[in-house]
């Protein structure tokens, strides 16, 4: 079942229409992927989508009482609301839900239709929000999203940016809806949160439509990829790395028909010309006609324009040998320690992934590798005459005045203006772009300029802090090319999975106060902490089990039933937990069937099966009675 429609939509900025006829349909089921270069429309389009915002011309249509959980919705941050709380109360859609359902169970036990086919369409979307356990959904994602339990009862309003967005991420995560909108989710995650919002959005009940520059992660969740480019949205069947391999071979055989086309038209003109006139020309006159009601193919754009990077043809140090060497580094923010007597090793002419849970201390320590600031113990030995370039994810080392090509001239004011603005060119500011006031640009441009500046100098060693973010997917690719080329030492902060395992030779993972050290990248860094983190849970389950039984009564002889009727019997109350159990599994079993295509379309199947949930809640919320009453 279609859930909205885009049909010809027009919204223009100013002269210019930055979507001009787009159209896109999103049905139940469907996980897409939105990708295209900074600037082409993609928030412009979801926030049509949503309803957030109206298209100039063009229409968008929804199915009736359609749930959509887009940012937009996002409530206030007040202060003396706490992270668990503000979370929980997420936009008064959950409850609001349950009060309605619950009324139209009520409905529903006395046969009426018409309560059933509401109660149906209201299901996906409660269970979506977490259903009855949401207290439990709430808490299973903001830990999924890196807050610790201790974090839960945080001022709201004391947390980072980085922190009120992924309190808002899960409010999006737990709001019921039948259609998930998210707008790069994996800004701010550490790589066990990306690894975790994966896993929701292939198991959301409802459908997902997510823009993102993470290759891996739209190669995990999407089964279809829609390209915004031109205006227009191009829809591909599969992942991102099929849309690759279709667009790619899509471009291929445009650009071959294209060219037979052209040669065909070519040889039909050399004949009309040579025989207009003549005794052929009545031939001459029919191909001429033909020619003229001829579709013309349109030339193939090839692929959008790249950065092309460049950090330095020649470096300094041997390939193997140690251009940082930590030793006993106590690192510490404030009265914190982040890391403790910990050493480690750079070596000259690799690429090392720095990664770690948000909090870790990662930014403090590539800052300190930069020469920036001064460790609470140990020492950073560094190579000697070792040039090193610092990529801050603030991008504070971007002026507060003048234009982006002012940025570029203050670095070397005896460059002429030509060589400036071809540099500039690599990084895709043409034009009247290298006049914008830098103030003025956008995330994804302000990552560009500061590429720019960083790559008119000589380094040894690069120290790069999340480089990717607002990059689109065309920079970077381009970004990694360069990473590749580039003879140096490099460290490199990222939360793009496939960016480390393109370029990263070894990983260091700082975490719990250390830095390990995984020589084969980041397939072994990820297999062994999985391998840690199944054993710790196993460890716990044993060793609460082992607690329950130790805290566990002595068994007791069995009691006379009393003069209210209530059975004290162990036995009798065994049986009644073993019946709460039974029931919950049958309830989970019919919403898992109503969630089957060929159930949902039988009317009278899913009347059934509701009718069966009824029962079965009734009759579970009289067991629950009769075991909290228990004497």
């Amino acid at each position: 079942m279609t859930l909205v429609t885009l049909d010809k939509i027009v919204r223009r900025f100013g002269d210019d229409p930055i979507l001009d006829g787009l159209s896109l349909r999103v049905d139940e089921g469907d996980r897409i992927g939105v990708v295209g270069d900074n600037g082409a429309g993609k928030t412009t389009m979801i926030r049509i989508l949503a309803g957030v915002d109206d298209a100039d011309l063009g229409q968008r249509n929804t199915r009736n009482h359609l749930r959509i959980a887009y940012g937009a919705q996002m409530p206030a941050m007040p202060k003396g609301t706490t992270v668990h709380d503000l979370v929980m109360r997420g936009t008064g859609e959950h409850g609001a839900l349950e009060a309605r359902m619950r009324a139209l169970e009520t409905r529903m036990a006395t046969g009426d239709e018409a309560a059933l086919r509401d109660y149906g369409e209201l299901q996906a979307a409660f269970e979506a929000g977490g259903g009855y356990d949401r207290k439990h959904q709430v808490e299973k994602v903001l830990s999924g999203l890196g807050f610790p339990i201790v974090d839960l009862q945080k001022d709201v309003s004391v947390l980072s940016g980085g922190e009120k967005s992924r309190v808002q991420l899960a409010i999006l995560m737990t709001t019921p809806a039948d259609l998930l909108i998210l707008d790069e989710p994996t800004n701010h995650l550490d790589l066990q949160g990306i690894e975790f919002v994966e896993d929701f959005v292939v198991r959301y009940p409802g459908a997902c439509v997510v823009v993102s520059h993470d290759r891996r992660f739209l190669d995990a969740i999407a089964n279809a990829i829609v390209e915004v480019a031109d205006g227009q949205a191009n829809r591909w069947k599969g992942n991102f790395t099929h849309y690759s391999q279709q667009r790619d071979l899509a471009l291929l055989t445009q650009a071959r028909a294209f060219k037979s086309q052209r040669e065909f038209v070519e040889k039909e003109m050399e004949f009309i010309r040579r025989n207009m006139a003549g005794r052929m020309s009545a031939q001459a006159k029919g191909r001429l006609k033909r020619l003229q009601r001829l579709q013309l193919i349109d030339k193939p754009q090839g692929k959008r324009a790249q950065m092309r990077l460049s950090f330095g043809a020649t470096t300094r140090g041997q390939q193997g040998q140690t251009a940082i060497e930590a030793e006993d580094l106590t690192v510490k923010a404030g009265a914190r320690t982040l890391l403790d007597r910990t050493s480690f090793r750079i070596w000259f002419g690799e690429v090392t992934a720095l990664l770690g849970r948000n909090g870790a201390g990662k930014t403090t320590l590539l800052r300190l590798l930069a020469g920036i600031g001064q460790p609470a113990g140990g020492a950073i030995k560094r190579a000697h005459n070792l040039r090193i370039g610092y990529f801050s994810q603030e991008k504070n080392d971007l002026p507060q005045h003048g234009t982006v090509l002012d940025a570029l001239r203050e670095l070397d004011r005896t460059v002429d203006e030509r060589t400036l603005r071809d540099h500039l060119a690599l990084f895709l500011f043409c034009g009247d772009d290298i006049e914008k006031p830098v103030t003025e640009l956008s995330g994804g441009e302000k990552q560009r300029l500061s590429l720019a500046r960083m790559t008119r100098a000589q380094f040894d060693l690069l120290c790069l802090d999340e480089p990717t973010n607002h990059l689109d997917v065309a920079g970077t690719e381009g970004l990694e090319q360069a990473l590749k080329e580039f003879p140096g030492t490099v460290v490199l902060i990222t939360h793009d999975r496939k960016l480390v395992d393109e370029v990263a030779d070894r990983v260091l993972w700082v975490d719990d106060g250390a830095v390990r050290t995984f020589d084969q990248g980041l397939a072994q860094c990820q297999r062994v902490l999985a391998e840690e983190r199944a054993a710790a849970r196993a460890a716990d389950a044993e060793a609460r089990a082992e607690a329950a039984a130790k805290s566990a009564p002595p068994p007791t002889e069995p009691k006379k039933a009393i003069e209210t009727g209530k059975v004290r019997n162990p036995r009798m109350f065994q049986k009644l937990e073993e019946r709460i159990i039974e029931l919950e599994a049958q309830i989970e079993g019919l919403r898992a069937a109503m969630f089957d295509p060929a159930n949902y379309a039988s009317a009278s199947k899913m009347k059934q099966l509701q009718g069966d949930e009824v029962r079965l809640k009734a009759e579970l919320a009289a067991a629950y009675e009769q075991w909290e009453n228990w004497q």
